[in-house]
């Protein structure tokens, strides 16, 4: 069987409505001078100002790094020891930033945005690329080379968008081998992993990856416009933070909270989101999320030598901080969010199974 290319990827993935929005395919094309694709109306496709056949190498780089792409699984999973339904850690923690503008702004302990700035003013990295909110609640990815302007994209926005694409802009930075921290959804890391195991741009510059805990997934115009907006008469611009804890969790700028059942945006999710069997970010240096941490504060899995060392360095000076009370009340803690979030991870991981396996029942042909 030949190398498999774009084409097969778009008729597998993409005309299923299996694909991530991940950005992945593009950020290889473009990284490699290639410029074979875009990405209209949400979905990857040929550009059609830079003819196929002028352009697209058929490499098959792009096939082989998708997050719904069965190849190079066993080669990340062994190598970052990814198993259901945590992957390989060294400890949890729950801690929270110092940094008094970032919480103001922060989701929950700040620890990402405490992370990134970090970084920059380090100079550990060149750049971070994160997701940065426009209007309306809306966002798009944006490659930060300054902590001024990463604190203003703290905060959490549940809608999907090609974050991995922006790694592919790397040459605004006028740097051969940059040095980039990248913070994403599971299948956004997962498919850096794999660039990573290819060792192929943009992949290979990425020195951080800070993953999110992620269930599921929205669409910006069903989510944000169509039912926050039209059906329930909620002005965006006047929403502070969104939050999923058991249910999704409207704050508004005058303080008022909005609690709506989950269940009642299951239609919503994307389609690809019922695929996806990661809920912790098995593939991060560092996971993070709001799950059973107490109020103001992250849940934090340390998973990689690189994602150890960096966080220790954040907390001896004193940047975090980890949750303090009885050593029994922190112990206990800590067992309770374990125990959670192995649950939230079993069954996501099952719910992707037995939707995959319905896949293949019906005629899957990867």
């Amino acid at each position: 069987m030949g190398i498999k290319i774009f084409e097969d990827l778009r008729r597998e993935i993409v005309d299923r409505n299996l694909c991530n929005l991940c950005g992945a395919c593009l950020a290889v094309c473009t990284a490699n001078n290639v410029n074979a694709l875009t990405i209209h109306e949400n979905r990857p496709q040929y550009n059609e100002t830079t003819p196929q056949i002028q352009k697209c190498l058929e490499c098959g780089i792009c096939y082989l790094i998708c997050g719904q792409i069965p190849e190079l699984n066993e080669v990340i999973e062994a190598k970052y020891g990814a198993k259901p339904p945590l992957g390989s850690y060294k400890y949890l923690t729950i801690a929270r930033t110092t940094d008094l503008t970032i919480q103001e702004k922060a989701q929950d302990g700040g620890i990402v945005t405490s992370i990134l700035k970090y970084l920059l003013e380090k100079n550990f990295v060149d750049g971070v690329i994160v997701n940065q909110s426009i209007e309306d609640w809306n966002s798009v990815p944006k490659l930060i080379t300054s902590s001024e302007e990463l604190v203003q994209t703290a905060g959490t926005r549940y809608t999907a968008i090609p974050a991995v694409q922006e790694l592919g802009n790397y040459r605004k930075l006028n740097l051969e081998n940059p040095r980039l921290a990248f913070v994403g959804t599971p299948c956004q890391v997962q498919t850096i992993r794999k660039m990573q195991a290819l060792q192929v741009r943009p992949g290979i510059f990425v020195k951080y990856l800070i993953g999110l805990f992620c269930m599921e997934n929205f669409d910006y115009r069903t989510l944000m416009k169509e039912k926050l907006q039209n059906e329930l008469k909620i002005n965006l611009n006047e929403i502070k933070k969104l939050n999923i804890k058991k249910n999704f969790f409207i704050t508004l700028k005058n303080g008022e909270q909005i609690e709506i059942p989950l269940n009642e945006l299951k239609h919503l999710v994307r389609e690809n989101c019922h695929y996806c069997t990661d809920f912790t970010n098995i593939y991060a240096d560092i996971s993070v999320g709001g799950i059973g941490a107490p109020q103001g504060y992250s849940t934090v899995l340390i998973r990689t030598e690189e994602g150890g060392q960096l966080f220790t360095n954040l907390l001896l000076e004193r940047r975090i901080e980890e949750f303090t009370a009885e050593p029994n009340n922190v112990t206990q803690t800590k067992a309770k969010i374990l125990s959670l979030i192995k649950k939230l991870g079993q069954t996501k991981y099952e719910n992707g199974q037995k939707t995959k396996s319905r896949l293949n029942k019906n005629g899957d042909d990867r």
